[in-house]
């Protein structure tokens, strides 16, 4: 039931944004404050991390430092290989999606899929923050040929994004832990509104290309189809990648993986890649995001 109502929420949220993006003129004022709704995006989901945990799990090194080379830099570059025929926007977008960190609410679908939570929660906080560096890194690396990336400025926007209201929140749980542990279950409904007013702003500052595409059913329908495949690759990678661990991690490395921070990929995009495919493919990742886990759940229940 929980993982029904958080896939309509994420899955209406996208929708409407998307919608008013496009049609609403007057919604381009929120391209000003992107990225300060991310940041708040970031400190609400940051308050939920209790560093207790994080620690505890640390002295399993080798699984999580595996975990963090695959989902950083091994999953982004075979996307980038199996992308070079084509160097299509839609390529792009999936490599962004697969260079991204953990996404905040991961560790809670882990939980529901039966993996371990805690492990799931301390690769929220390695990949998120290695992710400033890994992220701008590999794109210059693999794209820098193709696309003109400011490095330097991605990796400066992606410190404001992720460090600072992950330092934040830990100083706000250390001064007042008690009144975060009432409030951080009841911050779900502000970050979603956040996440739309976000995508919002995104998409309405590329509403006219974005349009234009959109108007190949066609194209629209086969973008679906690719974000699709994409996520079930990811699933099965993320599964078989640790075929030596336990079920219960391997489904944790599967779901991490797969659920990734796209909130942050559709910033990015908005910031540095002005595309109007990539950011489209980007947004329309969500319907995927917010479907495809009960198709896993009953895939995954085969491969025991």
């Amino acid at each position: 039931m929980l993982q029904k109502i958080l896939s309509q929420t994420y899955l209406i949220t996208a929708v409407v944004s998307l919608l008013i993006g496009l049609f609403v003129p007057q919604a381009h004022v929120l391209v000003a404050v992107n990225t300060l709704l991310l940041q708040i995006i970031f400190f609400l989901s940051c308050l939920k991390i209790e560093p207790k945990i994080v620690l505890s799990h640390l002295k399993d090194w080798k699984f999580l430092l595996l975990a963090n080379l695959m989902m950083l830099l091994g999953f982004p570059t075979i996307v980038w290989l199996f992308g070079l025929p084509w160097h299509t926007d839609f390529g792009f977008a999936l490599f962004l999606l697969a260079a991204m960190p953990v996404g905040m609410t991961a560790p809670l679908l882990v939980e529901i899929a039966g993996g371990r939570q805690s492990i799931a929660m301390v690769l929220t906080v390695t990949t998120s923050l290695l992710a400033p560096f890994t992220v701008p890194l590999l794109t210059k690396l693999l794209f820098g040929a193709h696309i003109s990336v400011d490095i330097m400025n991605m990796f400066k926007q992606l410190v404001m994004v992720i460090f600072i209201p992950f330092a934040l929140a830990l100083i706000v749980r250390a001064i007042v832990p008690k009144t975060i542990d009432k409030v951080k279950t009841k911050t779900k409904p502000l970050s979603t509104l956040l996440l739309g007013l976000l995508i919002i702003g995104a998409v309405s500052n590329q509403a006219s290309s974005i349009l234009s595409l959109s108007s190949n059913i066609g194209r629209f329908l086969l973008i679906l189809i690719g974000l699709y495949a994409f996520y079930l690759a990811l699933h099965l990678a993320g599964y078989f990648i640790f075929w030596w661990k336990s079920r219960e991690d391997k489904q944790t490395a599967s779901i991490s993986l797969t659920y990734m921070n796209f909130t942050l990929a559709i910033f990015l995009a908005s910031q540095f890649f002005h595309e109007p495919g990539i950011l489209l493919t980007l947004v329309l990742s969500i319907i995927p995001w917010a479907t495809f886990m009960p198709a896993w759940q009953r895939i995954s229940k085969k491969l025991q």
